[in-house]
């Protein structure tokens, strides 16, 4: 069965906790770049949000599983992602001044520090 095509709950107990989706994303030409700012929810020394029950209320820009995996909001090594035919990841890593910079504008100076 594709994860896809499983129940939400099954397809939720995958993920391993690692934070990236819950990054802030910019969407540069129809590439979507993950930044280094993390939702204000998040629980960094846990990796838990804070808020998971009501998420899509408190931060309504948080999407279910099945919509990040349509807006391509995980990275390649993502369970969610695995064996999803023809998914295009989150860009990780880049080394373009001009992609920074177009980060640093829409979400500020912190969007790629550490």
């Amino acid at each position: 069965m594709k994860p896809q095509d499983m129940p939400l709950e099954v397809w939720e107990a995958l993920c391993r906790k690692c934070g990236k989706c819950c990054t802030e994303k910019v969407d540069i030409d129809d590439v979507i770049y993950m930044s280094k700012k993390y939702c204000r929810f998040l629980d960094k020394d846990t990796m838990q949000c804070g808020v998971y029950e009501d998420r899509h209320v408190a931060e309504p820009g948080c999407m279910t599983v099945p919509q990040g995996v349509k807006a391509g909001i995980f990275p390649a090594d993502c369970p969610y992602v695995q064996t999803v035919e023809g998914y295009v990841p989150a860009v990780e890593e880049w080394n373009d001044p001009a992609i920074d910079q177009a980060i640093r504008e829409i979400l500020g100076d912190d969007a790629l520090d550490d």
